[in-house]
C-alpha cells in the first residue's frame, strides 16, 4: 500500500521532493564534495555542483553526533522544507545544480525558524553564484 502524500491544499497538487530531485547513492554526493563549492553557515555546510540534468537536485546529511534518530529525522525535515520553499523564489529549479546540506550539531537546538532563515540565506548565496 502506498503512503498518501502530503498535498497542497489549494492547488492539490503533492508538495513532496520528487524522487528524481533528491540525490540518494554515495556516489552523487562524493562527486559534489570532490568537485563542488562549499558554502559555511550558523547551522550548515552547503556544498554545490553542476550536474547534467536539467534541474537541481538536493542531498542532506545528518550525522549521529546530532542527537537520537528523532532529533536528525527532523532537521531533515526542515532541511527539506526550506528548500521546497526557497527553490522557485530562488529559481533553484531552473539551475542544474546538485545541492548538499551537511547539518551541523549545533543545528540541534535551534528553533525551526532560525534554522530556517539561515538556511535560506545560504541557499540564496548559492542561487547568486
Amino acid at each position: 500500500m502506498q503512503r498518501p502524500r502530503p498535498f497542497d491544499g489549494a492547488q492539490g497538487r503533492p508538495e513532496a521532493l520528487p524522487k528524481e530531485r533528491r540525490l540518494a547513492k554515495r556516489r552523487e554526493f562524493v562527486r559534489v564534495y570532490e568537485t563542488g563549492q562549499k558554502l559555511f553557515s550558523r547551522y550548515s555546510v552547503l556544498f554545490f555542483a553542476i550536474n547534467d540534468l536539467p534541474h537541481s537536485r538536493i542531498g542532506i546529511t545528518a550525522t549521529k553526533k546530532l542527537g537520537k534518530a528523532n532529533v536528525r529525522n527532523r532537521l531533515k525535515r526542515w532541511t527539506r522544507e526550506t528548500y521546497r520553499r526557497q527553490r522557485e523564489p530562488l529559481g533553484l529549479d531552473a539551475k542544474t545544480l546538485d545541492i548538499v546540506v551537511n547539518v551541523k550539531p549545533n543545528a540541534a537546538s535551534a528553533s525551526f525558524d532560525e534554522y530556517s532563515r539561515d538556511l535560506a540565506r545560504v541557499l540564496e548565496r548559492v542561487a547568486r553564484s
